[in-house]
């Protein structure tokens, strides 16, 4: 499957930054897996380039290899010494390079190098200064630990702040992508997939469309050996130096205990530990907290809760990591006919609100749906939930409801999202109502479509 789906954007800005003339430093960020490693040698294709993948090393060890990598490109008397040389003679033999030809020189997995070596940002920012700014290189800093990368390089008190001519945060593949990668899928298999892989190029390209969801879960995840089966497991072992009681706390937020009170009670941690198991998932872009959108001041809110934002890893902890012991006893078949498949389609319906957003972020921005915005969301008090609100100030211009069930969508369903609107609005203009069905709509319900009014959304007809 082609791996830059819907990454045309992304391409050309890279390659128009590579081909300038004048010294680049560029800041590449994105969670694993999500393709930043085929984005950047894609574009970086036909140009003369150097890529070298920084690990978890000792810094002596780092520059050794990185030394290695440069002498067979370039070849230097001090890069081929016995002992390992200085970032300083690292630096200034790309910079001196560049002098003579444009280079792309792809530092990825930046941070890896800054843990072998804390004053690495320090030292590039003095030599980058020096040297860099006037070469005809073009550094990329590229890293996974999208926290790390906003804190240390982006942010106000990193010594490389300043420095950068451009940056870009490659977010997962939005629900609208998956017609190329499942050609063969209608569109509600295609939400149904999305519900259980996300936008992750990685994930997506592990299932096929000749077969069934179902049959692809089987193999591509349940099987001895699926490639996908341990796939969380290794991520959380790579970001995380003791990931046990991470792996608690990600499966009671994926069991439904979604307040930081219920999670305590479900992993039997202290409430300052779990406070901060969460706040680091939070920084690894795994766990989200979720706040009503209506609340006006949403960081002191006290009703929000967490939610893990990937979609595979929320598939992952709810139905392969409880049942790891029955699938080497009684085999793949077993636990998804008997643990997956009854649950399954309750599961793509919790999820399935978060795709109809994506659903009408893609309306907004391609111009069908004339809504403007300040951000979208859902809503939830003691007395009502709506799964979808989006507001302008403080005022909702939109609401909707998802229905992801096999009956049609009927009139008791609009009636009351009417009573929600009034409750939620109940002066100024009304907003647009929403509804989102996986069965479409009973005459009833489809004889009241109007424009500026009520918007029908039958996922079997998306495109």
């Amino acid at each position: 499957m082609l791996p830059f789906v819907n990454r045309r954007a992304e391409l050309d800005a890279l390659r128009s930054h590579f081909q300038a003339e004048r010294a680049e430093l560029l800041v590449v960020y994105g969670r694993r897996r999500v393709g930043k490693t085929e984005l950047l040698r894609t574009a970086a294709r036909h140009l003369d380039h150097l890529y070298f993948v920084a690990d978890l090393g000792a810094d002596v060890d780092q520059r050794r290899r990185l030394a290695a990598h440069i002498h067979a490109r370039f070849p230097s008397r001090a890069l081929a010494e016995p002992s390992p040389p200085s970032w300083e003679l690292i630096f200034e033999h790309l910079f001196g390079t560049a002098t003579k030809q444009r280079l792309v020189v792809v530092l990825d997995e930046f941070p890896y190098l800054c843990i072998s070596n804390r004053a690495l940002p320090s030292i590039l920012q003095r030599l980058w200064d020096e040297r860099g700014l006037h070469s005809n290189v073009c550094l990329v800093l590229c890293g996974s630990y999208v926290s790390f990368m906003e804190r240390e390089v982006l942010a106000h008190q990193s010594p490389l702040y300043g420095r950068r001519t451009g940056q870009l945060l490659l977010e997962p593949l939005s629900f609208g992508t998956l017609r190329e990668f499942f050609p063969r899928y209608g569109p509600v298999d295609r939400v149904r997939a999305h519900a259980v892989l996300g936008g992750v190029p990685a994930y997506l390209t592990q299932f096929s469309d000749a077969t069934s969801l179902e049959k692809n879960i089987e193999t591509a995840v349940l099987g001895p050996t699926a490639p996908l089966r341990e796939e969380v497991r290794f991520i959380l072992t790579e970001e995380l130096r003791d990931p046990k009681q991470y792996l608690s706390v990600l499966e009671a937020i994926a069991f439904g205990r979604t307040r930081l009170n219920e999670i305590v009670q479900h992993t039997t941690l202290d409430r300052g530990p779990v406070s901060k198991y969460l706040a680091v998932l939070q920084e690894l872009r795994i766990v989200e907290r979720d706040v009503p959108v209506t609340e006006p001041a949403p960081h002191k809110s006290r009703k929000g809760i967490y939610r893990i934002s990937d979609s595979f890893f929320r598939f992952w902890f709810r139905f392969v990591n409880p049942h790891r012991s029955e699938l080497a006893d009684r085999g793949p078949s077993h636990v998804l006919k008997t643990n997956i498949l009854p649950h399954l389609e309750p599961f793509i319906g919790q999820a399935f609100e978060y795709t109809c957003r994506e659903i009408l972020r893609d309306r907004v921005l391609t111009g069908r749906l004339a809504v403007e915005y300040d951000r979208l969301g859902g809503h939830w008090d003691p007395t009502m939930e709506v799964d979808l609100v989006a507001m302008r100030g403080r005022a909702p211009v939109l609401m909707g409801e998802c229905k992801w069930s096999r009956k049609a969508v009927g009139e008791d369903v609009l009636a009351g999202l009417r009573s929600k609107a009034a409750r939620l609005c109940p002066s100024g203009p009304a907003p647009l109502l929403v509804l989102f069905s996986r069965s479409g709509f009973t005459s009833a319900v489809s004889r009241q479509e109007r424009e500026g009014e009520l918007l029908l959304v039958d996922v079997r007809l998306l495109e």
